[in-house]
C-alpha cells in the first residue's frame, strides 16, 4: 500500500515523516528527490540556467535556492515553468522508487507492508493516481505562518504568498483518507502516528 503524505507549509510533514521512519517504514521524499534533480551536473539544472542565467548559481556552482524560492513567488509563469520542468522528473523517479520497494530491493530493516510517499504537492501536482491512501497533516494558518516565520526567519507576508501557491486547506482535507491534527506535543503527534501505523498494517492484511 501506498500512503501520499501531503500537508501545507508549516503543518509538520516532515516530523511525520521522520516518526514513520522510526518504525522502520520506508519514506520517499520527494523534496529530497527534487534537490537531487537540480544537483550540480544534472540536465534540469542545465535547464535552470539557461532560463534564470548564471545568476542563479552560487560561486561553487551549485543552485542558490533563495534566489530562484524569490524569483517563483514573484512571478506565477517562472513558477508554473519550473513545476513544468520539475514536476514530471520528480514523478518519475517517485515511481521508479516505489518500484524498487515494493519488488523488495530496499533494506531488509523496513516493514514493507506499506510505503509513506512525502509529497507537499500532492493535490496540486494531481500525484492522486500514484498512491492508494492520501494523509494530510493539518493544522491551522496562524499556526502554520507562526511556525514557518521561526524556523525560516521570514517575514509573515511571505509565508502568506507561499501559502497562496498551495491547495487550501479545504481541498487538501477533502480528499483525504486520513488526517493528523499536529496542533498539540511531540508525544501527541507520536500517539496519532503509532495509531495510524496500526491501522495501515490492519488495512494491507
Amino acid at each position: 500500500m501506498i500512503v501520499g503524505l501531503t500537508g501545507g507549509i508549516g503543518c509538520g510533514k516532515s516530523t511525520l515523516a521522520q516518526l514513520f521512519r522510526e518504525l522502520n517504514v520506508p519514506v520517499i521524499d520527494s523534496d529530497q528527490i527534487t534537490r537531487e534533480l537540480v544537483a550540480p551536473g544534472q540536465p534540469a539544472l542545465k535547464a535552470i540556467v539557461q532560463h534564470f542565467g548564471e545568476s542563479i548559481l552560487n560561486q561553487d556552482g551549485s543552485l542558490n535556492r533563495s534566489k530562484l524560492r524569490s524569483l517563483i513567488f514573484q512571478s506565477a509563469s517562472e513558477r508554473l515553468w519550473l513545476e513544468s520542468l520539475l514536476h514530471p522528473l520528480a514523478k518519475e523517479e517517485i515511481l521508479r522508487l516505489r518500484e524498487k520497494i515494493l519488488a523488495g530491493h530496499y533494506s531488509e530493516q523496513h516493514s514493507h507492508n506499506y510505503i509513506i510517499v512525502e509529497i507537499p504537492l500532492l493535490i496540486e501536482t494531481h500525484f492522486e493516481h500514484a498512491v492508494d491512501r492520501i494523509l494530510v497533516v493539518d493544522c491551522d494558518e496562524s499556526l502554520q505562518i507562526e511556525r514557518v516565520a521561526a524556523r525560516d526567519g521570514v517575514p509573515h507576508t511571505a509565508i502568506q504568498d507561499i501559502l497562496k501557491t498551495q491547495a487550501n486547506r479545504s481541498d487538501r482535507l477533502a480528499k483525504a483518507n486520513d488526517v493528523v491534527v499536529n496542533d498539540g506535543s511531540l508525544e501527541d503527534l507520536k500517539s496519532k502516528v503509532n495509531a495510524l501505523h496500526r491501522h495501515y498494517h490492519e488495512l494491507n492484511n
